[in-house]
């Protein structure tokens, strides 16, 4: 097609009850997450959020197998 360009699909964000629902953790270990991994604001809204791939890669990076330790 003339003109159209083939884009990324946008990010899916997670909001705390999307992110406790999803991991199954609780309220306080869902908005501990949403401390550390960057959040999406939205003007306007008083809701925040986290993009899928960045909680995907927190994990990742702190997931260990059971002879490593922790940094």
């Amino acid at each position: 097609m003339a003109g159209s360009s083939v884009s990324e699909p946008l990010p899916e964000l997670l909001d705390v009850k999307a992110l406790r629902a999803e991991l199954g953790v609780s309220r306080a270990a869902a908005e501990a997450l949403m401390r550390v991994i960057p959040v999406v604001t939205i003007e306007g809204l008083r809701k925040v959020f986290v993009k899928r791939a960045d909680v995907a890669a927190y994990l990742e990076a702190r997931t260990f197998g059971k002879h490593q330790v922790p940094t």
